[in-house]
Parts: structure tokens; sequence; C-alpha cells
């Protein structure tokens, strides 16, 4: 029988997967949108240093420190959970890990960086933006369900934790 300490576990698990995909959907939803509408050397200007600016966040403690935690709680749950409640939190650490953490390293990180290289003013800029506003924002779509997926099977296997029998 697991203890209460599991269901905090999968409650902060949880809440914290789901704050992190509310941050990506506000830019699905309209932060990039608002961006790709915007001046094309403002905008650039402006991610740029909201680039910047994530990186002093609590936010990115958050998003970084999901990826060891939800491996770790996984392994811990291959040993002490059973059923449901072990399936849930090793699927939600594969999600986060791989549709969320993994498509950030690989795929908008890198974006990110090559574009804070870039004169905002320039040419090379402007024709980069098109591509960049158009890609990035389909990676963070794939981030975003990851994570807010990761946080439905997290309080799913809280529930299934906490359930008697």
């Amino acid at each position: 029988m697991p203890s209460d300490w599991t269901v905090y576990a999968c409650l902060l698990l949880g809440l914290s997967s789901a704050l992190v995909g509310g941050v990506f959907k506000a830019f699905s939803e309209f932060l990039m949108r608002a961006l790709m509408r915007t001046q094309t050397a403002g905008a650039i200007e402006a991610m740029q240093h909201i680039n910047r600016t994530v990186m002093r966040t609590e936010f990115i403690v958050s998003f970084i420190a999901l990826a060891p935690l939800s491996l770790a709680f996984a392994a811990y749950g291959l040993f002490h959970l059973t059923g449901l409640e072990r399936n849930l939190v090793a699927a939600a650490a594969l999600v986060y890990c791989g549709g969320v953490f993994l498509v950030t390293i690989a795929g908008n990180v890198p974006m990110n960086n090559r574009l804070a290289t870039m004169d905002h003013t320039s040419t090379e800029a402007a024709q980069y933006w098109t591509v960049y506003g158009r890609r990035w924002t389909r990676l963070n779509h794939i981030r975003t369900i990851g994570a807010i997926t990761t946080a439905g099977m997290y309080f799913l296997a809280m529930v299934a934790v906490a359930s008697p029998g």
C-alpha cells in the first residue's frame, strides 16, 4: 500500500505539469499569434527578450526539474505501485520527457538560440522569423499537449492511489 506521500507526489507533479502546460498553451493560443501579426523587427526583438528572460524564472526551474523528478517517481512506481497507478506514473514520465522536454531541447531551444544570434532588424532575421513562427508554434503545440496530458495522468494516478481497495 503506497503511503500518503505518493498521493502528494502525484498532486505536485500534476500541478507542476499543468502549470508548464498552461504557459505553453498561452504561447500557442495568443502570444505567438500576436507576435506574428506584429511588425517583424519588433516581434523578433520581443521574442529575443522573452527567451532571455525565461531563463531566470521559476518556470524554467519547474520545466527542467519535472524531467528527472518524473523519471525518479516512475522508477519508484515500478517497485511500489501496482496496476493502473503504476502504468499512469510511468506513462506520465515518458510523455513529459519525450513530448515536452526532448521536443524543447531538440526543437525549440535550437531555434531560440539561432534567433538570439540575429540582429532583429536584419533581412536574414525577417526571413527566418516566418519559418521560426510557424515551426516553433507547431512544436509548442506538441509541448502543450504533452504537459497537459502528463498532468492528467498524474491526477488520475493520484485518484487511483488514493482510492480504497
